[in-house]
C-alpha cells in the first residue's frame, strides 16, 4: 500500500491594516479576498503538478471548509477527486489556544513573557498557567490517527486545517514543530514499513510548480 497526503494551511484571515491576533477554535473567521485568491491558485498548481486528491477533507471552521471549497472547484473535472463537497473531520479543527487567543503577539509577549511564547513558538511547549485545548496528548493522539486512517485509504488526499494542527503532524513525523504559512502546503509520501515521510513542507503554489 503506498498513498500521498497533502497537509494544507487555509489562507489568509486578516486584510492590511487588521489587528493581527492568535486565532483560535472560538474565533470562526472567513478568508479575506487575498486568502480565497491563494486557495485558487493552490488548486490551479495541484492540477498542473498532477497532484489530485481522491480525497478532500477539512477541518470544521469556515476558513478551512472554504479554502478546501475553493482548490475543490478548481480541480480537473475529470479528476476522481469530484465530491459533492469537502468532508469534514473534527481532528482538524484549530485548537483553542485558551486565555492567549484574541492577543496580539505583543500582547501576550507582555502578559506572559517573551521566553514563553519563544518556547511555545519554537520547541511547542505549551505556557503554564494556560490551558489549550485539546491536551497535548489528545492532539497528538489525534494526528497519529489521521496518518493511520490515510495509510490505511491509500491514494491521495488533500487535508486542510489550521496551524496549530499542522505543527503537531510535524512534530509527531520527527521534524519537531515546525510552521506552515498561511496558503500553503506539506507533501507526504506513505510506503508500507517505511511509513510516511516528508518530501516538502511549507511550499506555496509557485514552488510547487518548480
Amino acid at each position: 500500500m503506498s498513498g500521498t497526503l497533502i497537509l494544507c494551511r487555509h489562507g489568509n484571515t486578516f486584510n492590511k491594516g487588521d489587528k493581527v491576533f492568535m486565532v483560535g477554535a472560538r474565533h470562526d473567521l472567513e478568508l479575506t479576498k487575498e486568502g480565497r485568491e491563494q486557495a485558487a491558485s493552490l488548486g490551479d498548481a495541484l492540477n498542473r503538478a498532477r497532484l489530485i486528491p481522491e480525497r478532500i477533507i477539512a477541518g470544521p471552521l469556515k476558513r478551512t471548509v472554504e479554502f478546501a471549497e475553493i482548490i475543490r472547484t478548481k480541480l480537473s473535472s475529470d479528476s476522481k477527486s469530484e465530491q459533492s463537497s469537502a468532508r469534514i473531520d473534527n481532528r482538524l479543527r484549530e485548537l483553542d489556544y485558551g486565555e492567549w487567543e484574541g492577543l496580539s503577539d505583543p500582547e501576550i509577549k507582555a502578559r506572559w513573557g517573551e521566553e514563553s511564547f519563544k518556547l511555545w513558538q519554537e520547541q511547542g511547549i505549551r505556557p503554564v498557567g494556560v490551558t489549550f485545548s485539546p491536551s497535548a496528548d489528545d492532539l497528538e493522539s489525534e494526528a497519529r490517527d489521521v496518518l493511520e486512517e490515510q495509510a490505511g485509504l491509500g491514494g491521495c488526499a488533500l487535508l486542510v486545517t489550521s496551524n496549530g494542527r499542522l505543527r503537531e503532524f510535524s512534530r509527531v513525523l520527527g521534524h519537531g514543530p515546525k510552521k506552515v504559512r498561511t496558503g500553503h502546503l506539506c507533501i507526504l509520501k506513505y510506503e508500507a514499513g517505511d511509513g510516511w515521510k516528508v518530501i516538502e513542507w511549507d511550499v506555496g503554489a509557485g514552488e510547487l510548480e518548480k
